[in-house]
Order: C-alpha cells, then sequence, then structure tokens
C-alpha cells in the first residue's frame, strides 16, 4: 500500500483500510512516503499485521516536471528496490496523488489499484498500468489516459470508531436539555487550506448565544491564520478543544447539537465534490450544516448551501438552529445509517467485487 501520509499521524483513509485489511488476516506492508530513511527499510508498526516500509528521498525530485521521463526512469529503479525488500506480494495499492510511481509494473504485482481520492494536478494523465481504477468521485479519475482498466466511484469510508458511535447513539439516542444553549461543533485542522475562516468568524459572532466547539489543531498556519485562530479564541462563545483522537475524540463530540462544514470550494483542492468529514458528521448524530459538497447534497436533512450561493450558509445554520431548538426531526437516524452503509468494511467488498471482475 503506497501512501502519500505517514503510518505516523493523522489516520485517514489509507490507515483505515490498512487496518481494515490486517483485521480480515492480510498482511499489509504500508509504504510511508519517501524521505523517512537513508535505505528502504522494514519495521514493524503498531499492528502485527502491519509492516512499515521507509525509504529514502526519490532520486531525481527535482525533475519530475522538467524532466519527467527521468524521473520515472528512477522511480521504477526505487519500485524494483522496494518490491525486492517485501518480497513477493498479492496486490499493489497505490494511494500516492503526488505521482511518485508513474508505472506500476516495476512492482510486479499480480494485481494493482490506483485510488485517486484527491484531485490530481493538472495534465496528470498517466494510469500507471493499473489493472482497476478508484476514484472518490467520478470527477478525480476522468481525465486519466484511457486503458483497459475498469474505472469505479467508491466513496469516501466511515472509520470504525465513528461506526461504533453511530450504533451506540442509534441504540441510545441523547435527551437535550430543551433550553441548553445550543453547541455547534467542528472536527478537523482550523488551517487547513479549504477552511472559510470569514464565513466561520461571521457566524461565531452572529450567534452569541450558540457555542461553538472547534474539535482539532492549527497545524501548518501562516502567520494570517494563527492571527485568525487567536481571534477566534478570543471569543466568549468559543470552546477550542484541540487535537483529540480515539474516546477521547467521541466523548467530546456527545453533546454537540449542530456539525459544521465551512469550506470554501474556490480553495478547496477537490472543489468540493466529496467529504468524510460529512460521513463522521452523520455519524455522531445532530444536525450538519455545510458549504456545498456535491456527493452529499442528497442527505436526508442536511442543510447545505448551494454552490452559487455560498453567503447561504448562514441561513442554513439559523434553520439548524430552529430545527435543534424545537425538537424538529429531520432525518438524523436516516443520516446515521447512510454513513455506517459506506463504512471502510464496506467499501473494501465492494472494491473487492470490481478486483475480481477486473480479472475474470
Amino acid at each position: 500500500m503506497i501512501s502519500p501520509q505517514p503510518w505516523t499521524g493523522l489516520q485517514v483513509s489509507k490507515h483505515h483500510y490498512a487496518r481494515e485489511l490486517a483485521a480480515l488476516g492480510h498482511h499489509v506492508f504500508f509504504v510511508n512516503p519517501p524521505g523517512g530513511s537513508d535505505r528502504v527499510r522494514l519495521s514493524p508498526s503498531d499492528h502485527p499485521a502491519i509492516t512499515l516500509v521507509d525509504h529514502p528521498r526519490m532520486p531525481l525530485a527535482r525533475a519530475k516536471y522538467r524532466a519527467r521521463w527521468l524521473f520515472i526512469a528512477a522511480a521504477r529503479s526505487r519500485a524494483r528496490a522496494l518490491a525486492r525488500a517485501i518480497g513477493p506480494f498479492d496486490l499493489l495499492w497505490d494511494f500516492d496523488n503526488a505521482r511518485q510511481f508513474a508505472d506500476h509494473r516495476p512492482f510486479r504485482a499480480p494485481l494493482s489499484i490506483l485510488h485517486v481520492v484527491d484531485m490530481l494536478d493538472p495534465g496528470d494523465i498517466m494510469h500507471r498500468g493499473a489493472d482497476l481504477i478508484l476514484g472518490v468521485d467520478a470527477s478525480l479519475i476522468a481525465e486519466i489516459a484511457l486503458s483497459p482498466a475498469p474505472r469505479h466511484v467508491v466513496g469516501h469510508g466511515l472509520s470504525p470508531l465513528f461506526a461504533a458511535a453511530a450504533r451506540s447513539r442509534l441504540a441510545s439516542p441523547r435527551t437535550r436539555v430543551a433550553d441548553a444553549p445550543v453547541i455547534i461543533g467542528f472536527i478537523g485542522n482550523l488551517a487547513q487550506p479549504a477552511m472559510d475562516r470569514a464565513r466561520v468568524a461571521a457566524l461565531v459572532a452572529a450567534h452569541p448565544a450558540c457555542c461553538f466547539r472547534f474539535i482539532g489543531p492549527v497545524a501548518g498556519e501562516t502567520p494570517e491564520i494563527r492571527a485568525w485562530a487567536d481571534r477566534l479564541i478570543a471569543q466568549p462563545n468559543v470552546e477550542m478543544a484541540g487535537l483529540l483522537t480515539g474516546d477521547a475524540l467521541i466523548a467530546a463530540t456527545g453533546d454537540v447539537d449542530i456539525w459544521l462544514l465551512p469550506y470554501d470550494v474556490a480553495r478547496d483542492r477537490n472543489r468540493g465534490v466529496n467529504s468524510h468529514k460529512l460521513l463522521e458528521y452523520f455519524a455522531l448524530g445532530g444536525e450538519v450544516v455545510s458549504s456545498p459538497i456535491a456527493a452529499q447534497a442528497d442527505a436526508p436533512g442536511i442543510f447545505m448551501a448551494p454552490r452559487d450561493d455560498p453567503d447561504a450558509i448562514a441561513g442554513q445554520l439559523d434553520a439548524a438552529i430552529a430545527a435543534v431548538r424545537e425538537g424538529r426531526d429531520t432525518g438524523a437516524r436516516a443520516r446515521a445509517d447512510l454513513a455506517l452503509a459506506n463504512s471502510y468494511r464496506a467499501n473494501l467488498d465492494r472494491i473487492a467485487a470490481y478486483l475480481k471482475d477486473s480479472t475474470t
């Protein structure tokens, strides 16, 4: 499994797929991004069935765009070195949108998958010799060069942590105190490029009687973003929970009434086509207010601003607050069921069926 994110750190789709495969009895070799070692090196992870693979910085990295053929040749050599260190394996699963390995063939894997979870760079049309091409949205794989490999859309998955929370909350629904302040939550990095900071600040200022709880770090910020975060923290109706994981994260979500996804589509690398965060919000219960995200636009009861009117998110938040205060049922159970139907385990079953079809 080739990942653009290291094993240690924020757990995203690659990590969840690796853990699900390991739980099913497979052994996963998780290839970290280049630069983490002075040689190709295998080491244990925190899971006995997942081995980490580190390797040096890619040779000729600066030639990646200026002399692409040279970089591809060097990457083929690295692919062969990785394959020798790992030994025979059955499937190559490439999540790396950074295109470190534009050609899968040197790995000599019986089967390979190219899995696109973020928009590729303009002009990146190579299919890398994959037997199966997957994308979390059709638009992300539309420009990849034609090949015999079948293409399928497999949306983002729901991690076991959030799936367990969904099942627990469906079994024992929360009883809300009618006159309690409305709590509006957000989970994620507040410094991420897509964050619509101006509208977040305006929403906080417009709702002084509501509590805004931000769960996540301010990681990789610029001075401008740091100043924005400091102003946000200073507001009396803002709670900053910081980075939380595991049970602590789920515990901090228990009394949240409304979940907020405030992205600026113009700054979003993926232009608002899909979001794993919305699945997590659906799983946690409560109302969901979102900037335009195409894949979940038809989710039951979602309060979503239209693409041509991003300012409408303010009105959508007002409508969600009214629904909470009136105790109206907007379909929280249906949203949780939707999230559970898209677990990583369910996605694995879909992908296995696609792989089987591609080889028969």
